[in-house]
């Protein structure tokens, strides 16, 4: 029987959560060439380099219902296995992940996962987002685990959200209370800042996006759209990269949002714990956000004595209604609500 092994993200960014929440296993990019079953020349192709992607054919052809798959994760310089799990679908391609963590996820195999019952490293495991574990140490170890797993239950793949358009950008933000002119001003600027992450994306690996540059250009200019004067504004601020605060600053202000800059696509997995040290210094402080410039997460303490919660989501390039697949989590238009100034 095929053993295969699967990758949990690529150490800066790490996702394991969604595979167990959703009961599936999932690889990218999917984006440029879309569903596997209807373009599998692109994908089987080594000529054409954007395109060709030698692991699909082995995720949706090869990999056979029944089959075991561990789902590993990076220590050092071994791996853990978080998971394995037993695939139970074929493939299928799934829109809604086409954001995890700022990867393109959406080449789907449901799975039924079981997670061991202790950290558990195996040695044997190779590098790539998919392949056959051939190591027969390795592949003694998996089926170990999931003889000995404790099973996890997962929940329904949600819907592809509903992405929202400039007018609707305005119109809900009206509806919300924020003035017309502001909002059409924040819409305005949303647009703009689109067109220039796009431009990153595009040429990132020869312009080499650094963190400053999308505090600067990206973040920075959101951030004044929203309302916040420059004299609210202060950029690596006590070793922060950027805080906000209620009136003019002074030596004596205390900051109401602390704001985490990452490299444009960096993970924000782990980002917020920082951002949380960081807010949870300042009594007055409610509102967090870690962005890359591009993909912003809010985390909100509705009450001083209240932990943060991640509380909404925009993506500049797909703003949509709500987060993609976690539950509870609002989408862009509350995301630049809860970030106005009045608040």
């Amino acid at each position: 029987m095929n053993i295969w092994q699967v990758a949990a993200g690529d150490g800066g960014r790490d996702y394991p959560d969604v595979f167990l929440q959703y009961g599936v296993m999932l690889i990218g990019p999917g984006t440029v060439s879309g569903d596997y079953r209807k373009n599998k020349d692109a994908y089987n192709n080594p000529d054409n380099r954007t395109t060709y992607h030698p692991a699909m054919r082995l995720f949706a052809d090869e990999a056979a219902e029944k089959n075991l798959v561990v789902l590993k994760r990076l220590r050092g310089t071994k791996w853990e296995a978080v998971a394995v799990g037993k695939i139970n679908s074929g493939y299928s391609f799934e829109p809604v992940f086409s954001d995890v963590e700022g990867f393109q996820l959406q080449h789907c195999r449901h799975v039924e996962w079981k997670q061991p019952t202790r950290e558990t490293l195996i040695r044997g495991l190779g590098r790539g987002r998919f392949s056959h574990v051939n190591n027969e140490r390795a592949r003694e170890a998996v089926e170990r685990l999931w003889k000995e797993g404790k099973r996890e239950k997962s929940d329904p793949i949600p819907h592809d959200p509903k992405k929202v358009s400039h007018d609707e950008l305005i119109d809900s933000l009206t509806v919300k209370g924020l003035p017309g002119p502001n909002a059409k001003r924040i819409a305005k600027e949303i647009e703009r800042l689109r067109h220039l992450a796009k431009w990153y994306e595009k040429n990132d690996e020869n312009y080499d996006v650094r963190e400053h540059e999308t505090r600067t250009f990206l973040i920075v200019p959101l951030i004044m759209s929203l309302g916040w004067d420059e004299e609210k504004v202060k950029i690596e601020w006590e070793h922060k990269d950027v805080a906000l605060f209620d009136a003019p600053y002074s030596p004596r202000s205390k900051p109401l949002v602390i704001i985490e800059s990452k490299r444009l696509w960096d993970g924000l997995g782990y980002a917020p714990e920082q951002a949380e040290r960081y807010a949870g210094q300042y009594k007055t402080c409610d509102r967090f956000v870690v962005s890359d410039g591009i993909r912003y997460k809010l985390f909100t303490k509705p009450k001083p004595d209240r932990k943060f919660r991640f509380s909404a989501y925009l993506n500049l390039l797909i703003p949509t209604r709500n987060h993609p697949y976690e539950p509870g989590v609002g989408g862009a238009v509350s995301f630049l609500w809860k970030m106005n100034p009045d608040c």
